[in-house]
């Protein structure tokens, strides 16, 4: 909690809170926000560096001696030479279990380290699975974080990924099942979405309702449930928004601009069924 007089920082254009460098004591340092930035700034210390920006980012990660990162399976698309990979079990058989199941995750984690003798240092090219932003999050070890499935792209070995459990009404309804990702420890977090990503900063006892499955990752221990999207129920029905998440300060949440699972029901119209030869949903007789 913020000392006693202290303010939170003010909103920017269109309530966008964020404002560069600033860090307000107890509350989470200033992150790396939207992918959308100069690629020096991504990460100051140049181990991971943000290769185009946008819908198709990719992530170069640097090793070097006692150096190494750690990703989500599959994301490797290229590295050089010198740089070796092995997969570990994250965490220990029933939470890699538990993250390959129900948190969207893989059960083997990648680890990149250089090979001895190979030189200084080696490069990782990573891209998530799904077209969206990339962000990452400096961690110091006093907050983590809650990633939404699949939302895990990479990061130092020092980082702890974990699997949480979330109550009855946050997994039937929350749009993010019943486990999440938890990050914890001292390094650097690498999260991934589909679509862009925006971050709000809630000041204490400020409230922002976020609709199911657009939640990336917020703060660990940040209160959290699930409500109408409006007072009236039948309104928030025949809305189209139902039930959504409703997050309470402090703390803060990276939100998506786009959902998967919109997305699928957008394109079943367009799909063939037995009936029909194509997206049209017009019939075509075998006569």
């Amino acid at each position: 909690m913020a000392a006693a007089g202290t303010s939170y920082p003010p909103k920017g254009i269109e309530g966008q809170p964020l404002i560069a460098g600033y860090q307000q004591p107890g509350y989470p340092p200033s992150y790396a926000g939207s992918a959308a930035q100069v690629h020096n700034n991504f990460d100051p210390s140049g181990k991971y560096k943000l290769k185009f920006e946008g819908a198709f980012a990719a992530v170069e990660a640097s090793v070097s001696a006692g150096d190494g990162v750690k990703s989500q399976g599959g994301v490797m698309v290229t590295m050089s030479d010198n740089v070796d990979i092995d997969t570990r079990l994250e965490g220990g058989l029933g939470s890699s279990l538990l993250r390959c199941c129900c948190a969207g995750g893989s059960m083997f984690f990648s680890h990149y380290t250089l090979l001895p003798g190979m030189g200084p240092r080696g490069d990782i090219l990573m891209a998530p699975a799904v077209p969206g932003e990339i962000i990452l999050l400096p961690m110091d070890g006093s907050i983590g974080w809650i990633v939404q499935p699949g939302g895990f792209l990479a990061c130092d070995e020092s980082i702890s990924i974990g699997v949480q459990m979330l109550d009855i009404a946050q997994g039937c309804c929350g749009g993010e099942g019943f486990f999440v990702m938890q990050a914890s420890g001292r390094g650097r977090l690498l999260v991934n979405s589909y679509g862009s990503i925006t971050r709000y900063d809630l000041a204490p006892g400020e409230v922002r309702k976020i609709d199911n499955g657009y939640c990336v990752a917020w703060t660990s221990g940040m209160e959290w449930t699930i409500g109408k999207a409006t007072r009236s129920l039948v309104k928030s029905v025949i809305s189209g928004e139902g039930l959504v998440a409703r997050f309470k300060g402090p703390g803060t949440v990276f939100v998506q601009t786009r959902s998967l699972g919109n997305l699928a029901k957008a394109l079943i119209p367009y799909l063939p069924t037995n009936n029909s030869g194509g997206g049209s949903g017009i019939s075509i007789s075998s006569d």
